[in-house]
């Protein structure tokens, strides 16, 4: 018991570092002054090299899948009797190309995500991406025929003037002068225009890839491989289109030399790598092993962190970094804690009075911004309504798969194989996310 608390402890501990810092070193590599090419000295602002670092840490992540799939091979073959320890199963009948289009989603969300990351703090940026909640609500209603319940639309209205709160009180921040408030509107709107390809990325990945079993780890790093691929192609465009980076829309050349000729800049970026893999390796950990409460609470705290963190860096360190608190600071940590309640009764755990939770199957996933839909999902592995080793019928078949056409996206017999030391599979289920809570 005490070691199983002090595991459940350090996962806590390790995906709140791992996730704050994550947030905090992207937002230090858009402040740190770099020597420029050819000469001279200018901060970095290249948030489209910064989403190919992000994607290296993912697709990092092939390295130990490889490597304990062929422990799995050469190993003894798995007892059946010890599948609830076990966190991984090889995937099945999924090609590679398969995660092309939702990493190319990925790219577009989170290489928006980073553009807006350079013209707002970075607390006010890791809330407005709880938008995801909207957003994500309104397509499984649109295209995967979900029935939410009031409850969650009662969350999601909750989150909404959350939402705005947050947004109006960094608007009244802005500077009065200078291009400083038309940068802060604009970041605002990027972050929010992010969250709807995450959001559609989250669907159609359910959509395309519905009944198939899915190795977790794999899955984000084959999407970090897609992604560094798709980051190469952007990248090398960008250096030819006409903008303000050096005449260009942004220098890849003056990206690598602002890298080469800054140990600082280096630091950060070989961490932010390190942490982008080491943060969705323990969250697929945490999402198995401890319950949504607590990894709502965790997602929560990550956001007081960085909010924290930021005050410390402007009082204690230098005003140049991080963010000040202001008159208008008081709006936006009410709209924090409506975004928490909001996202608390979207997933059902917060329940509100004279609402029958009694016939409603709570989820076992919990929808947060800050988490890859990858790592959602991880966190409804087996709960299918009918396949799922903790499912009514553990032996049946998923449903068949809405794509046939490809020949190749006929669902295989769910497999429950794996081992003790391995990560767990998703099971892409039609009722699997966002079901009438989540």
């Amino acid at each position: 018991m005490a070691m199983r608390f002090l595991e459940a402890a350090f996962l806590v501990l390790a995906m709140l570092v791992l996730g704050s810092y994550n947030t905090i070193a992207s937002k230090l590599m858009f402040e740190t002054n770099c020597p420029t090419f050819p000469s001279g000295h200018h901060v970095f602002n290249k948030p489209w090299l910064s989403n190919l670092l992000m994607f290296i840490g993912e697709a990092s992540l092939l390295i130990p899948y490889q490597v304990r799939k062929h422990r799995k091979r050469r190993g003894p073959s798995p007892d059946n009797s010890d599948l609830t320890q076990t966190l991984l199963a090889p995937p099945r009948g999924v090609p590679a190309y398969l995660f092309a289009l939702p990493a190319g989603l990925d790219v577009a969300g989170t290489g928006l995500a980073a553009c807006a990351l350079m013209f707002i703090n970075a607390a006010v940026w890791q809330m407005l991406r709880g938008s995801l909640i909207v957003f994500s609500a309104i397509l499984s209603v649109a295209f995967l025929k979900r029935r939410l319940q009031g409850y969650h639309w009662v969350g999601v209205g909750i989150v909404v003037v959350g939402l705005v709160l947050i947004g109006f009180a960094a608007i009244l921040d802005m500077p009065t002068t200078g291009t400083g408030g038309g940068r802060t509107s604009l970041g605002i709107a990027l972050v929010i225009f992010a969250q709807v390809f995450t959001a559609v990325q989250v669907t159609f990945e359910e959509y395309l890839l519905t009944g198939h079993e899915v190795s977790s780890m794999q899955t984000v790093g084959m999407e970090g491989a897609w992604g560094i691929g798709f980051m190469v192609v952007l990248l090398s465009i960008m250096t030819y289109i006409p903008g303000d980076d050096h005449g260009v829309y942004e220098s890849l050349p003056d990206g690598l030399h602002m890298l080469r000729g800054s140990r600082s800049l280096q630091i950060l970026s070989i961490t932010y790598m390190v942490c982008i893999a080491l943060y969705n390796f323990v969250s697929m950990q945490l999402c198995r092993k401890l319950s949504a409460v607590t990894r709502c609470l965790v997602d929560s705290m990550r956001t007081g962190v960085v909010w924290g963190f930021q005050l410390f860096m402007y009082y204690c360190v230098s005003n140049e970094y991080g963010q000040a608190w202001t008159s208008n600071s008081f709006m936006q940590l009410i709209g924090f804690a409506l975004l928490i309640w909001g996202t608390l009764i979207y997933n059902g755990i917060v329940k509100l009075p004279q609402v029958d939770y009694r016939n409603l199957d709570l989820p076992r996933q919990v929808l947060q911004a800050s988490w890859s839909p990858t790592v959602n999902r991880a966190a409804a592995w087996g709960w299918g309504p009918s396949f799922g080793l903790h499912s009514p019928n553990p032996n049946m078949s998923p449903p068949a798969s809405p794509l046939p056409v490809f020949g190749i996206l006929n669902s295989p017999q769910t497999s429950h194989r794996g081992d003790s030391d391995c990560e767990e599979t998703i099971v892409f289920s039609t009722d699997s996310f966002c079901k009438p809570e989540s």
